[in-house]
């Protein structure tokens, strides 16, 4: 019976931060927005247990920060969280690329090839929700194939950390579809089982986007907005 409760608790708890994380990179929840447990609660129909449970899960990936008077918000985006953050996948995905690249088999080229097709037209209708999802699906299928499961959950937890950034990346059509032409040379990596072209195309790819964004982002030390 307890153990029945405890899962129960962490499903409530998984709901509230997904409903929230959502909110956040959907920006209903602007950046800034005050985020009370009790009326959080109230509005979400549970208890403030698993609201302070799901407000410390999106503080630890980035989404919510507790400012000077201990009460929580939702963070800013800023440059140099967005360098960080690239930075750490710029590494981590870059090895997750080379070790996968040259283990992909004919199964899971074919796979690529469908979800690369699935891209292209999620990119002329700039749906950025399933383009993001294809994406993380389009490169993990490789990176699994290197048997690295830390490696593929810390570079998808990094991913996912990265939203609010991507979709600042993927704004306009052009550059959708540049996105998925540095896709095809990934994919050209893989079935040629070349390790080091894919984690060149990779860290090609993070540095375009750094390029792209980077510099469109205040500075943590300047005042909020």
């Amino acid at each position: 019976m307890p153990i029945s409760l405890l899962a129960e608790r962490e499903s409530v708890e998984q709901r509230v931060a997904r409903t929230l994380r959502d909110l956040i990179v959907a920006g209903q929840l602007p950046a800034g927005t005050p985020l009370v447990q009790r009326e959080l609660a109230t509005q979400l129909g549970v208890s403030p247990t698993p609201v302070r449970a799901g407000l410390s899960q999106l503080e630890r990936e980035g989404l919510v920060a507790v400012n000077a008077t201990g009460r929580a918000v939702v963070s800013r985006l800023t440059r140099e969280d967005f360098e960080e953050i690239y930075a750490a996948r710029l590494g981590l995905e870059g090895l997750a690329a080379r070790v996968g690249a040259p283990s992909v088999g004919k199964s899971e080229i074919a796979e690529m090839k469908q979800l690369l097709q699935r891209l292209r037209q999620l990119a002329e209708e700039q749906d950025v929700d399933e383009y993001l999802r294809h994406r993380w699906e389009f490169h993990a299928t490789a990176y699994r194939t290197s048997g690295r499961r830390r490696l593929v959950d810390e570079v998808e937890r990094l991913f996912w950390r990265a939203d609010r950034y991507n979709r600042l990346v993927l704004s306009t059509l052009a550059r959708f579809r540049e996105s998925v032409g540095r896709y095809r040379e990934f994919l050209a990596a893989c079935q040629a089982g070349d390790g080091t072209r894919a984690e060149q195309v990779v860290h090609e790819s993070m540095r375009w986007a750094v390029d792209r964004v980077a510099a469109t982002l205040p500075s943590e030390a300047s005042e909020p907005g």
